[in-house]
């Protein structure tokens, strides 16, 4: 068997058709890489070759204008060589979906395999073997599996990375739907250490074979068995009434509080709002009252349904969540982010990955709330000591109580550069609600 590699012939417009022209039965070994990664790599390759004068925010930003009529050009000339188009285009070669789709026009599926790079850099010999397999030519481990071409360069600002994970999302949501597998790449990196970075992708890659906290089945369990033993309740949720947080004594006491405290002074009438772990509904039939529009996301699609039953379709949007996206809400759609009651159950790691993600889908005000437990409080010291040993060895019920804090929630929210407004440790004694706005990710 004869290979050969090259990455950039993934990306240019006329290769496929040449490459099925003189040989149609070629297997084909697609390495995808996380884009932001993929974007921030390519740019330094091209500081280190003296190619790339601009910074990165400024290659990011003339890309466009630097790749205009290029592929044009290439289409119309077979001749004709680009050198913008090969080595200035950090986002579009992150464009897999489309890429792809163009290979296959030419190239049936079977003939494909589709590998992503962080898996051949975590786990070498598994992968290799994966490639053998398709090739129909025995396995072999060989004694060491060593790196190539690989570039050190400086940390790159969260920020940044941040624009990039917002642009390359619903690409990355095309390029799921169409090869049928997930290919999210988890939560945005921060760090420029390769070794961090392919820590944690092989943790974020192998998350389906590991233990881990079943929010999901744990809240449609918890929405099936409600049905069955409080059917005295009006509607699912409304058992929860503040009284252990220590805030209030009845529903009705409780939904004043809410309503009073969070949702009057802050939610307006022109507001499009999601409310992340809309459970039965509680809340959202409050920021109903003083919002345009509601889009009510849940783990559960059971109590989604509640929640639809409850409020109906009028004005508000339903959309299942995975646990690890925000996918399914168009970004720049909304103006306020909502989310009582739910964070309260969610683990720091898990809360972190939904604030990296919520400000690309934000416009306008950016306003958001965000109710979580604070163990340092009395009541969540109270509350952790009666848990604690129900939930040892790495795992837990999905509707416990997380271990969260006022410190590491004020950590998390500037590290990801949240403008912090306003913080009541007070309203609700056993937790802690803030007050934020979103950053700004503009849209390219």
């Amino acid at each position: 068997l004869t290979g050969e590699g090259s990455p950039y012939y993934l990306f240019h417009p006329l290769v496929p058709q040449r490459l099925y022209e003189s040989f149609p039965n070629t297997r084909l070994i697609v390495l995808l890489r996380n884009p932001v990664d993929r974007a921030i790599s390519h740019y330094y390759w091209e500081v280190k070759l003296g190619y790339e004068p601009l910074s990165l925010e400024e290659a990011i930003s003339q890309e466009p204008e630097r790749l205009q009529g290029e592929v044009e050009k290439i289409c119309s000339d077979g001749t004709y060589f680009s050198f913008n188009h090969q080595h200035y285009s950090y986002l579009a070669r992150g464009l897999y979906a489309e890429q792809l789709q163009r290979w296959m026009q030419f190239f049936p599926r079977e003939q494909f395999l589709i590998l992503k790079s962080e898996d051949l850099y975590c786990n070498s010999a598994k992968v290799v073997n994966q490639v053998f397999d398709f090739l129909e030519i025995p396995n072999y481990i060989l004694p060491t599996y060593d790196k190539y071409n690989e570039n050190d360069y400086p940390q790159t600002d969260s920020s940044i990375r941040q624009k990039l994970a917002a642009y390359f999302q619903p690409h990355n949501q095309k390029l799921t739907q169409l090869l049928g597998e997930d290919w999210s790449w988890g939560i945005p990196e921060f760090s420029s250490d390769l070794t961090q970075k392919t820590r944690t992708q092989s943790l974020l890659t192998s998350v389906t074979s590991m233990t881990k906290v079943d929010y999901e089945s744990a809240w449609d369990n918890y929405a099936k068995n409600w049905q069955s033993t409080n059917s005295e309740e009006v509607y699912i949720g409304d058992e929860w009434i503040g009284v252990a947080a220590g805030a209030a004594s009845s529903l009705a006491e409780y939904e004043a509080l809410i309503e009073q405290k969070f949702i009057a002074p802050y939610i307006q009438k022109h507001h499009q709002v999601l409310e992340i772990g809309v459970g039965g509904g509680r809340t959202a039939t409050l920021l109903l009252n003083y919002c345009d529009r509601l889009v009510c996301a849940d783990i559960s699609q059971q109590l989604l349904n509640a929640t639809q039953n409850r409020l109906g379709n009028e004005r508000v949007s339903y959309v299942k969540l995975d646990g690890l996206t925000l996918d399914g809400i168009a970004p720049h759609s909304l103006d306020v982010c909502f989310c009582y009651d739910t964070l309260v159950h969610i683990e720091p790691r898990d809360i972190f990955n939904y604030l990296t993600r919520i400000p690309a889908l934000l416009k306008g005000d950016r306003l958001c709330l965000f109710h979580h437990t604070n163990l340092l409080s009395e009541l969540g010291w109270k509350k952790f000591l009666i848990d604690w040993d129900k939930n040892l060895l790495g795992k837990r019920q999905g509707t416990a109580f997380s271990l969260m804090t006022d410190t590491i929630m004020e950590k998390f929210l500037t590290h990801l550069n949240y403008e912090i407004l306003h913080k009541d440790t007070e309203s609700v004694p056993r937790d802690c609600v803030w007050i934020c706005k979103a950053p700004e990710i503009r849209s390219h």
